[in-house]
């Protein structure tokens, strides 16, 4: 982990990331040190069942644009989600302009959807689990092309190479999303409910923050 910012950490993340398959190492970017991280070895959530948790957590709080959990939203069209100067990538490069990530950590893992269980990241811990988090987020690296590109203050950043191309596809994601951030819903007031799934279907990135 970086001791404080890194110059040109955009590219610097971009390479590393083109080479984490060789070194094991994944990159990511840091609004800040943090020294809370504790890293270890485990399974990072792989045994958990990501269609049981979000059915179970449908039954506390349900999404209002549906009257019954309506299962997993249908894949999108997985390209190269890899590309370096693709939507991970650019995500690197606004996340370093706009000042929201300039450290860097690297973490010991196969794909970056494990990275909040390793690090047992616990930003969340009022909704779910660094283990579970990792397994939706695996979910998502699988259907959608995610990636995980950096960490804020009770943030994550993830690129979206396959966004949802049908309006059904992306009210489903939208209650995927819903489950997992609650907060995002109802703590930002830019948020509309009716709009937001269309705005799905354009976007390559996400944020998801918790409170």
């Amino acid at each position: 982990m970086s001791d404080g910012t890194v110059p040109d950490a955009a590219q610097w993340w971009k390479r590393l990331y083109a080479d984490h398959g060789r070194t094991g190492l994944y990159p990511v970017l840091l609004e800040y040190p943090d020294d809370s991280f504790e890293p270890r070895a485990g399974e990072y959530g792989a045994g958990a069942d990501v269609i049981e948790y979000f059915r179970e957590t449908w039954k506390e709080q349900p999404w209002p644009k549906f009257t019954e959990w309506p299962g997993l939203a249908e894949p999108g069209a997985v390209a190269d989600a890899d590309a370096v100067g693709g939507a991970a990538g650019e995500l690197a490069d606004r996340l370093v302009r706009e000042g929201s990530a300039r450290c860097l950590a690297l973490v010991q893992v196969g794909r970056g959807a494990d990275v909040p269980a390793a690090v047992v990241w616990d930003r969340m811990s009022n909704r779910l689990t660094p283990e579970k988090l990792s397994a939706v987020l695996r979910s998502w690296e699988d259907r959608f092309g995610l990636r995980l590109v950096g960490f804020g203050h009770g943030s994550l950043y993830l690129s979206v190479a396959a966004p949802p191309t049908s309006v059904d596809q992306a009210h489903i994601l939208t209650a995927e999303q819903y489950l997992a951030c609650l907060d995002v819903f109802y703590m930002d007031p830019t948020m509309d409910w009716d709009t937001y799934p269309a705005e799905l279907m354009e976007r390559r990135d996400w944020r998801l923050w918790w409170d």
